[in-house]
């Protein structure tokens, strides 16, 4: 954990606001969060939980009350042993991953639309959306829509329609959470806005000259969400997106979910129709 937050602050523009008594790493970005990110020491690569911010304690405790009243297990946290995190709820997908409902900043407008540019580069702003990995589609997707009451804004399909990448906004961003069918469980790949496309250029152009980080593809625009994005390694191989520009979705009613076929490119790269260089393990 200690290698990997040293990483973060030297390569990713992070900055490491503490380390608690069980060696958890705490990073903030250049946001208003308290902290975007936490390595976590263990034996493994992989996700310890996902966490989204609600409103308030009492919204804490409706949405146990909700996931409870359908049939899911819910582990209530009073007292966090997290650094600077108040009552809280854990629960799982039918996957199995670990999500976590908390308390934190909240702000009326994606929050790179709200804070100042910043001189630093690279410069990433807050998480904004993590792409889990699944064997199964459908009980994710079931789970996802109905239990938690997010909303599709688009997928990627096969020629069978199944989807193998859907997207689901909680408000207006495009996505703040998605899946990836796979061959395995796992983490797909955690995601950091920044303030802007220079700001995005700017933090490319970084990592690019100081030479430690394993840039993997972009930057490029996606069709699905529209936001310009380059992806890189973290220290331990996790695959991180750096992106601007996501869609914001207004029209709640009239909105209808886009469909992107696997077949075009279009989806993943609008400007070059690239495909990620993973794509054997998704695109299926």
């Amino acid at each position: 954990a200690a290698a990997a937050a040293e990483f973060a602050v030297k390569h990713m523009g992070f900055f490491l606001v503490h380390v608690d008594d069980a060696g958890r790493h705490y990073l903030s970005g250049h946001g208003l969060d308290n902290y975007s990110l936490v390595y976590v020491p263990g034996a493994t690569v992989g996700l310890e939980h996902l966490s989204f911010v609600v409103f308030s304690p009492a919204d804490v405790t409706r949405a146990a009350v909700a996931l409870e009243a359908a049939g899911v297990e819910v582990e209530r946290i009073e007292t966090s042993d997290w650094w600077k995190q108040g009552a809280a709820i854990r629960f799982s997908l039918p996957s199995g991953h670990r999500l976590e409902l908390t308390t934190g900043v909240n702000v009326a407008a994606p929050m790179a639309g709200i804070v100042a540019e910043r001189a630093a580069a690279p410069a990433p702003i807050t998480a904004d959306h993590a792409i889990l990995r699944i064997t199964d589609a459908v009980p994710d997707f079931d789970f996802i829509t109905t239990v938690l009451g997010l909303r599709e804004s688009a997928r990627i399909s096969n020629d069978e329609g199944t989807p193998i990448l859907a997207f689901f906004r909680s408000h207006t961003l495009f996505h703040c959470f998605g899946f990836a069918r796979s061959d395995y469980l796992g983490v797909h790949h955690l995601q950091f806005t920044m303030k802007n496309p220079l700001a995005l250029y700017a933090a490319y152009d970084a990592m690019k000259a100081g030479g430690e980080v394993e840039l993997l593809w972009g930057p490029l625009r996606h069709g699905a969400g529209h936001n310009m994005a380059f992806y890189f390694h973290d220290h331990d191989g996790n695959l991180i997106e750096y992106s601007a520009e996501e869609e914001i979705i207004l029209n709640d009613e009239m909105y209808v979910p886009r469909v992107w076929s696997s077949r075009d490119t279009r989806g993943s790269d609008e400007w070059e129709g690239t495909r990620p260089p993973w794509a054997a393990t998704t695109h299926r």
